[in-house]
């Protein structure tokens, strides 16, 4: 069986490494990263990004795909998170597998000698590039009755965030976080109007305002306490101090809290190598990113509406 096949299911030992010993056999060389980030961009064969024809293409030197339709050159890596890098696809694998695959994620410096990178900047660009392609924009909406709160995160410059988590009874569903740029109520009723769906029941125990809740679709209750959130808000807390030691700055406070994120929603994969296979799939969809927006102040937080 192509242990490079993927089904609709992926499965582990079949789609994505089972273990580190098959990452191992599976990734012995570039060619055969290469190769697996082919088979993840195009699952059903290759399309031309310029034409969008179909079929087997022309392997030409460096390792350009040449379009047999059009004679339009792309490669494996053109147009996602692995553009222009100069570090090997087989370092950039390892890390995403240690990324995805370690209970609590990795920080810069672990990542910089478990790979022997030689550079905390070098570990430090790969992650936040990771944590880039970890939270897909346009994911489906939280539902149902969702917890609301603002927090505050632990760090070299303590910073605001808002947390959104659904209620599922005796279990959390998922979660959706974002800094904020103040305390003021209206960032975090535009925060709530991009990620909760119309027609939510919205609890929270303090909400400076209620009123925009409503006008946005929203049912509320004030609660005396929440059932879920307080336990996330913990588990981030702890995260931020022990895997990164509190040294997150509020500038690049969001792409720790997507990292979270990721982690928190897919908690119960059963297979901690399927979430290797996720983040490759979302690295291949990903616009590459140069440096100087690595190092940028994280995304803004638009106004309410």
């Amino acid at each position: 069986m192509d242990p490079l096949a993927t089904p609709d299911r992926p499965v582990a030992g079949r789609d994505y490494p089972a273990d580190w010993s098959q990452f191992q056999e599976w990734f012995p060389d570039e060619g055969a990263c290469l190769r697996y980030l082919e088979r993840l961009s195009w699952p059903h064969g290759f399309l031309c990004p310029a034409c969008g024809q179909a079929g087997t293409p022309w392997r030409g030197s460096r390792q350009r795909l040449v379009c047999r339709a059009c004679g339009h050159q792309t490669t494996v890596t053109a147009g996602t998170l692995f553009q222009g890098t100069r570090t090997p696809l087989r370092q950039w694998f390892a890390a995403a597998w240690l990324v995805a695959t370690a209970e609590q994620g990795v920080s810069a410096r672990q990542l910089a000698r478990a790979l022997d990178l030689g550079s905390y900047e070098t570990a430090w660009t790969m992650l936040h590039r990771f944590r880039r392609a970890m939270v897909r924009s346009g994911r489906p909406k939280l539902e149902g009755r969702v917890e609301v709160a603002t927090v505050a995160t632990p760090g070299t410059a303590p910073a605001l965030a808002a947390v959104a988590l659904e209620d599922r009874g005796e279990r959390p569903g998922r979660v959706r976080m974002q800094r904020l740029p103040s305390a003021a109520g209206d960032a975090l009723v535009a925060f709530l109007g991009r990620v909760v769906e119309p027609g939510t029941l919205v609890r929270a125990v303090r909400l400076q305002t209620w009123w925009p809740l409503a006008e946005l679709g929203f049912m509320t209750e004030r609660a005396p306490t929440l059932t879920h959130l307080p336990a996330v808000e913990q588990a981030l807390a702890g995260w931020l101090r022990g895997t990164h030691h509190g040294a997150t700055s509020a500038a690049q406070l969001d792409w720790y809290l997507d990292e979270f994120t990721f982690r928190f929603n897919r908690r119960a994969s059963t297979h901690r190598g399927l979430l290797f296979y996720r983040l490759l799939e979302e690295a291949v969809v990903t616009p590459p990113l140069p440096y100087h927006r690595v190092v940028a102040p994280s995304r803004p937080v638009l106004p309410a509406r």
